[in-house]
């Protein structure tokens, strides 16, 4: 590692990890590094900790826990990236921080003050917060240090809710929920999950299992790739969430079983399109309700916005690209908002660094359909307009359209993160376009209505 290092001094040096993942982490034209090889795991003595290598998966790592009675205290929706992919990018599930809020040390490969490669391990102070969301800037990650907890069990249903209050008022019930804003009837779902108060499965775990794998991760998933991908109809999409998909959800089946059983989605089946927009509890309402008059008007071009978005978008001077997504996308996924509580760590979304302490919610924006253009025309215009009026931050290993200059403010933690990668890292070798795009240019960006 250190030789690749050293003969890569002057060039860019960037990990590849499971590729899940929207936009140019990874590209250099350098030295691209595959780290799978390194997977050991070893649990500490005190069964809290436990170490492995940054090249292992997720779905290893938890498969390792289990035998020993042990499980992570934050998992994401899916177990296939390595465990420095996801704690470079503030991967996170919800109810719980993100993975690298929970990482006490970690060892990376990188280089001293005269430029030499080094191996130094990262475990207290600045740097300990800068390295456990790092977008791949301090070094090569080689081994992760993640606080561990008893294997514990989830108890989870899906019941609808009329609004948004109602999904917040069952909260602290259901502190690991998940909820849906569903297009077409801008209903919400609320998966409701919380920590059983014993380890024991139901009878119909399996089943339920089995359900949602075929019926929601597959079936639904077959059916939106139909109705919006292959067939083109906004009318079938709207009868596949009007009343297919409420035909297959059962309110009264209460289901208990293991953690990461539980907590795991495979809507990574299909290929797809994410962003992903963090807004602060007290901007969530607001948050919400542009979000789907936005995407209301993009499905209609007649559709006229409401609750204050016409005075948000005439505020911020952006009319006339309001104008131009009108009529130009129909949505066809399920909105999913996770709560995560604030990182102690400098960059991840969920960051407390220079703010006030607050949960963050995660507002998840995906499409299937070919071209993407149309969405990715209604998703930057979505982050842009956010980010400058809800203090928006955008998830690191999605697809982010935006730019340093329009994240500066929400995210004060950007100048010492900066300064840390300066001193390990003085010739900026783990930098690539992507992170000089997004986190190391920090000149004044001009945002007109061009930049959205």
């Amino acid at each position: 590692m250190l030789r690749i290092l050293d003969e890569n001094r002057t060039g860019t040096v960037r990990v590849i990890g499971a590729g899940h993942s929207w936009n140019g982490g990874i590209e250099t034209s350098d030295a691209l590094l595959d780290l799978r090889r390194l997977r050991r795991i070893r649990v500490h003595s005190d069964r809290r900790r436990v170490s492995v290598g940054g090249g292992c998966r997720i779905a290893e790592l938890l498969a390792h826990l289990a035998t020993r009675g042990l499980t992570l205290p934050s998992i994401g929706l899916i177990a296939r990236q390595t465990v420095a992919g996801a704690i470079a990018t503030g991967t996170h599930g919800s109810g719980r921080h993100s993975m690298s809020h929970y990482v006490e040390s970690m060892r990376i490969a990188c280089y001293d003050a005269e430029g030499e490669a080094e191996v130094r391990t990262v475990d207290s102070g600045q740097d300990l917060r800068a390295a456990r969301c790092s977008v791949g800037a301090l070094g090569i990650v080689l081994e992760v240090t993640l606080r561990c907890v008893p294997q514990y069990y989830v108890r989870e249903r899906c019941v609808w809710r009329p609004d948004l209050d109602a999904v917040l008022d069952n909260e602290t019930a259901a502190p690991l929920q998940q909820f849906y804003l569903m297009p077409h009837t801008w209903a919400y779902l609320e998966h409701e999950r919380s920590v059983a108060p014993n380890n024991r499965r139901s009878g119909v775990a399996m089943l339920y299992r089995a359900y949602w794998l075929v019926v929601i991760d597959i079936l639904l998933h077959l059916g939106i790739k139909l109705t919006a991908s292959l067939l083109r109809s906004r009318r079938l999409v709207d009868v596949l969430y009007r009343h297919l998909l409420p035909a297959c959800i059962f309110p009264k089946w209460q289901v208990t079983d293991r953690s990461d059983r539980q907590l795991l989605m495979r809507h990574d089946l299909f290929r797809h399109l994410e962003m992903e927009v963090f807004v602060p509890r007290d901007k969530l309402e607001p948050a919400l309700d542009f979000v789907s008059e936005v995407l209301r008007a993009a499905d209609n071009a007649d559709y006229e916005a409401s609750t204050g978005v016409p005075d948000r978008i005439r505020a911020l001077d952006v009319r006339d690209s309001f104008e131009r997504i009108r009529g130009s996308y129909s949505h066809h996924y399920p909105i999913c908002v996770r709560r995560v509580p604030p990182d102690d760590t400098m960059i991840s979304m969920a960051s407390c660094h220079g703010m006030e302490e607050q949960d963050w919610y995660a507002i998840s924006l995906i499409t299937f359909t070919e071209p993407q253009l149309p969405f990715q025309n209604v998703a930057r215009f979505l982050a842009t307009t956010m980010a400058r009026s809800l203090d928006a931050r955008l998830h690191w290993g999605k697809w982010y359209p935006l730019e340093a200059g329009q994240i500066e403010d929400s995210h004060p933690g950007l100048a010492p993160f900066r300064a840390i990668c300066a001193r390990l890292d003085p010739r900026g070798v783990f930098r690539n376009r992507f992170l000089d795009d997004t986190i190391f240019r920090t000149q004044d960006h001009h945002i007109s209505n061009t930049n959205i």
